[in-house]
Parts: C-alpha cells; structure tokens; sequence
C-alpha cells in the first residue's frame, strides 16, 4: 500500500527561473500525494503480476507463451501505471469514506470496463498521465494544461458501462522509472462528474490516451485540468451523494 497524503499545489506562485510559468493559472489545488515502495518484494511482485495479467487481456497476441523476459516487461510497464493510479484511489476513498465504499470490478475487456465501483450503485474511471515537465506544470500552466478525460462513447453506446466520476492521475516518476525507482511518486489530482462531462467546459478531442493499452486514437470528452474539482472538489461531490467520512479521516 502507497503512503498517502494530502499536499497543496499553488499556482499562483511562479519559478521565475522558468519561461513556462509566466502562463500560470490563478488556482490553488489540494491533492493527494501517492508514495508507492517499490523496494517490497511482496507488493511488487503482486503488481507486476496483476500488470501482466491485464495486459494479456488487453492484447493477448502479444503476451504470447513464447514472450520473451524483456517484451514481458514492457508489457507490465505500459500497464503498471495505471494499475497503481487505480489502486491509489482505491486506497483514498476506502481510507476517508470506508472500505465498503469502494471495491474493482472484475476486468471483461476495455469495453465498458469500470474501474472502482462505488457503494448507492455509483462508478470512477480512473485514468493517468506521465507530465514530462512536472506535475505542477501540468496542472499550472494554462497554455498546456493536462485533460481529464472519458471516452466519447461512453455517453451514447449501450455497450458502454455509465461512469459517475473520471478521475485524474498524473505520475512524478517517469513511465520509463517504474520497473525500477525505489520508490513510485503520483498524484490524485481529483477530476469531473459525469455533469461536468456534459458542461461549458467540456470539449471532444481526437487523441491517444497515454495509458490506453491498445494505443488507439479514439475520441475522447475532455475538461483541462484547470476547469476540474481537486480532491477537496471531490470530497464535496461525494457528500452531495450522501457518502460520510469515517470518524477517523482527516
């Protein structure tokens, strides 16, 4: 299990040393810092494990019998991300709400696939980002700021599972980092609702999503990052829907 703590992120403070931040939004964010220790044998085994596993599912011609060592982890590293931003929100909501709030539904392919069912028949999607400048930058800088994203179909297919909530992780520790950083460093950002999805903010965009396992452009409802709720947004979202923190959570 990840160390998780609650960090601020303020915009509006600026590194003058840098060009890029002369864009910087007006915003405060509070966060969730995830720190995965990537030197316990036992968890990163189970998550090497559990990375593989999907992959396989994802695209079983390529996680052939005959895979050698190196393409079997490629594989785990294009998935490990976001097996670790899934279990990261898991760990929060179950730690601040309690642990029958939230619980993963078994994979049945990247069709309709929900990633953390909640408990009043509520659903997240959870997808994640590598920010090569830094996750501040991504989340501060207007001119390139990150997007929260959700399939477009999502909305109209029937074979498409409804989501309530996509939320958004972006990663400290580079993608290339994963197999072997000592320790694993991402952020719970917060995200939109399933209104927010169909808001003023809302744009389509025709894209790659970095942590799709099939690689394939898709169109994508979109909301930058600046427009999205940080996770005190988030908490406020969930008391809307009834949820209450456990007595113990911050």
């Amino acid at each position: 299990m990840s160390k998780l703590q609650y960090e601020i992120i303020n915009c509006k403070i600026q590194n003058r040393e840098n060009e890029n931040t002369k864009y910087n939004i007006n915003r405060i964010y509070k966060v969730v810092k995830c720190t995965f220790d990537n030197t316990n044998d036992n968890d990163k085994r189970y998550f090497h494990e559990k990375s593989f596993e999907l992959a396989k599912q994802v695209n079983p011609s390529q996680a052939n019998d005959s895979i050698n060592q190196r393409d079997k982890e490629r594989l785990i590293n294009d998935a490990l991300g976001g097996v670790l931003a899934e279990h990261g929100w898991l760990w929060y909501i179950q730690g601040v709400y309690g642990e029958d709030t939230a619980y993963f539904t078994d994979f049945k392919g990247s069709i309709g696939q929900i990633d953390i069912k909640l408990s009043k028949n509520k659903s997240i999607e959870v997808r994640s980002s590598f920010p090569r400048n830094g996750v501040k930058f991504a989340i501060c800088n207007n001119k390139y700021n990150f997007r929260n994203i959700c399939k477009y179909s999502n909305f109209y297919k029937p074979d498409e599972a409804n989501k309530d909530f996509f939320a958004s992780v972006l990663f400290e520790t580079p993608k290339n980092r994963l197999m072997d950083a000592e320790e694993i460093v991402f952020y719970l950002i917060g995200g939109s609702t399933r209104l927010m999805m169909e808001g003023a903010n809302c744009y389509i965009a025709d894209l790659t999503a970095e942590d799709d396992l099939t690689q394939v452009k898709t169109k994508y409802r979109v909301i930058d990052l600046k427009n999205a709720l940080d996770i005190d947004g988030f908490m406020e979202y969930m008391e809307i829907l009834g949820y209450k923190k456990k007595d113990d959570a911050n």
